[in-house]
């Protein structure tokens, strides 16, 4: 995890049996309307990046995974959650390769049984616009990680696309919104043939949709 320094369609489909003098009608003109006023279930549909407008959100730095809908846990995994975490501004926590380090951000992760990875965490501490610029240009030059033209997601802000030794993917967005510095990321195993950037963005905008402070 960086520092600071850094769903299901459901469908319904109703058979009627019309049993008559031993005759089973399956369907059919006979089978019943369905009652007035009744309404089915709209299936759960995911946001691109790209169709949901950034520009002047307020995200708030503190507390957010329990507000995240789990549906987008769901759609960003590919699957049912295996396994995960949160964490919160001054909780002890690995940082990678065994390392504990005090965080000093807001953030939880989230793993499917496949390896599939969605995370998110924004910082405590407050961001200036320079000091946001300065991320974006050190994680760009990452080793093995490709600057994407995806769409904005705060100013300044980033899409980053690296590919491991592993063959895993791991797209990500980050970027300033006020004075909050905010990061997302999907990390997919090898063989996953799914547009990481895409389904990063997807999974970003619930987080945004968690994170956003409300309006007054």
């Amino acid at each position: 995890m960086p520092r600071p320094a850094v769903l299901v369609a459901c469908a319904a489909a109703v058979t009627v049996l019309l049993v008559g003098g031993g005759v089973v009608a399956l369907g059919g003109e006979d089978e019943p309307a369905e009652p007035e006023g009744s309404t089915s279930a709209a299936p759960f549909e995911t946001t691109p990046l790209s169709a949901y407008d950034t520009s002047g959100v307020a995200v708030t730095r503190g507390p957010f995974c329990d507000r995240i809908d789990e549906r987008q846990v769901t759609a960003a995994l590919g699957g049912d959650t295996a396994d995960s975490s949160s964490w919160q501004n001054g909780d002890t926590i690995d940082v990678g390769g065994g390392v504990e380090d005090v965080a000093h951000e807001f953030g939880c992760r989230y793993v499917a049984a496949d390896g599939t990875v969605a995370q998110a965490w924004v910082f405590a501490p407050p961001v200036d616009a320079a000091t946001a610029q300065q991320m974006v240009t050190t994680a760009g030059k990452a080793a093995s990680c490709r600057v994407g033209t995806g769409p904005a997601f705060g100013a300044p802000t980033l899409a980053l696309t690296c590919l491991a030794k592993d063959g895993s993917t791991r797209a990500s967005y980050r970027g300033l919104f006020g004075d909050a510095w905010l990061v997302c990321e999907v990390d997919q195993p090898s063989g996953v043939t799914t547009d990481a950037a895409d389904r990063a963005g997807r999974w970003c905008v619930g987080v945004l949709e968690a994170t956003r402070t409300p309006a007054p």
